[in-house]
């Protein structure tokens, strides 16, 4: 049978293969797409003239990868031009994530209103740069962001808004998927554009290696339209059917983030009613730097993000132990308090550390730091070292920032080491021990 149970002996089969090379006669007995668009009444001129558009489908398919090899003088790099200095840099990705509810669409706002204008970055970081910005934002509404830009002072001159798409006489809202690759005309024609804002992304819910390969392929699509632009993008990841009760924040750990350059979590205060921390969660370009305070407040026409005048010292690593099971509030309030204690102090003795406690009511009267729970997961959460000071009597167990340790092992000149001696048995009491474990 030459075809297929469908057509088993074509009628032009005789003439074809008199006016046919053999690759050709070859080509076409493998090519199960020809033989479906045959019809059984084709003639010999329909079936040939569909033979060269098939060919050429084959050969592009077919044709090897070459690897483009990069050498010697041709492997440059460039400093990072940033927007946000050391946040958001002009050519990457920069993907913004957090719980349902956590005023992610309004802190984005904030940030085009503050590129349009020109106007400084929160925490003395410097000044935006001014130029133009294009907002994609498909669900979005013209109102609440309109009356939004204006109350945190955007200049609508360098505002551009993308939310449909027109296919003939209809009209249907923008799809990442499906019409991001007529973005580069229209970006072309934007003149100075600084920023492309996109609210949002939608990562499917999933942790398949579908749903992840879904997620990556648009990222790394974002990433190349940065690069091409030589434009900031930043994009909010918004998994789909988020659940606004449960406040439960996307999961950056299943998030692919490799076209990422940068990523941030906004996350909940603990600290402060109706507050807000904006964390970051990876950044190739540049160290952390710092972790933004902010709130959402009534304006004269809408509510607007008002940052804190100070950075707050939490750190990914703190918030990896708040996401851990088994997190409570007496946990928090132990972290808000270890926090406010060594705000200025590198390292602080355990005994000092228990009078605090006592007297703020997370340690009983009797009750040894050691054996409270609470305080030693906050510890652990921010990172704080455990040391011993001195020996037998005259010594005490410290808990340091590790930055102290650093410092020390910094500062400590090179001796010559003396002769070694014997040294005398220093011998510790059953009370300094206990001290010791489990801090």
């Amino acid at each position: 049978m030459f075809f297929n149970r469908i057509l088993p002996n074509p009628p032009w089969l005789p003439e074809v293969m008199q006016r046919t090379t053999p690759e050709e006669l070859e080509f076409l007995r493998s090519c199960p797409r020809l033989q479906s668009s045959i019809a059984e009444f084709a003639n010999v001129n329909e079936v040939l003239a569909m033979l060269p558009r098939f060919q050429v489908a084959a050969a592009a398919k077919a044709a090897a990868s070459v690897p483009q090899l990069i050498s010697g003088a041709a492997n440059t790099c460039a400093e990072p031009e940033w927007i946000w200095p050391e946040r958001i840099a002009r050519g990457k990705l920069t993907v913004l994530g957090g719980a349902p509810g956590t005023g992610k669409s309004a802190l984005v706002t904030d940030v085009i209103a503050r590129v349009t204008a020109g106007s400084p970055w929160p925490c003395q970081e410097g000044m935006a740069p001014k130029g133009a910005v294009l907002l994609i934002e498909p669900q979005g509404d013209p109102d609440v962001f309109g009356l939004r830009f204006r109350a945190a002072g955007g200049d609508l001159a360098g505002l551009h808004v993308l939310r449909d798409v027109k296919e003939g006489s209809k009209t249907r809202p923008f799809d990442l998927e499906k019409d991001l690759a007529g973005l580069d005309a229209l970006i072309e024609g934007i003149k100075d554009l600084r920023l492309i804002a996109i609210d949002s992304v939608h990562v499917p819910g999933g942790r398949g290696a579908a749903a992840a390969r879904k997620a990556d392929a648009l990222f790394e699509s974002l990433a190349a339209l940065a690069r091409r632009h030589n434009v900031a993008v930043l994009a909010i990841a918004r998994q789909s059917g988020g659940d606004y009760l449960s406040r439960k924040p996307i999961s950056f750990g299943a998030l692919p983030l490799t076209a990422a350059r940068a990523a941030f979590l906004v996350e909940f205060d603990p600290a402060v009613e109706n507050g807000y921390l904006l964390l970051q969660v990876k950044n190739e370009l540049a160290p952390d730097a710092g972790t933004l305070a902010f709130e959402i407040v009534a304006g004269e026409r809408a509510a607007v993000v008002s940052f804190g005048t100070l950075k707050i010292p939490t750190t990914p690593r703190e918030l990896r132990a708040r996401e851990a099971p088994g997190f409570n509030s007496a946990k928090a309030e132990a972290i808000e308090f270890l926090r406010g204690l060594f705000a200025d102090p590198l390292q602080l003795k355990v005994r000092e550390i228990e009078q605090e406690a006592r007297a703020r009511g997370l340690l009983s009267a009797n009750q040894p730091l050691s054996q409270c729970r609470a305080l030693r997961d906050a510890r652990l959460a921010l990172g704080l070292v455990v040391t011993r000071e001195g020996f037998g009597r005259g010594g005490a167990w410290v808990w340091a920032r590790p930055e102290a340790a650093e410092a020390d092992q910094t500062e400590t000149p090179a001796v010559t080491s003396p002769p070694i001696q014997p040294a005398p048995v220093q011998i510790q009491t059953t009370a300094e021990l206990n001290a010791g474990r489990h801090l």
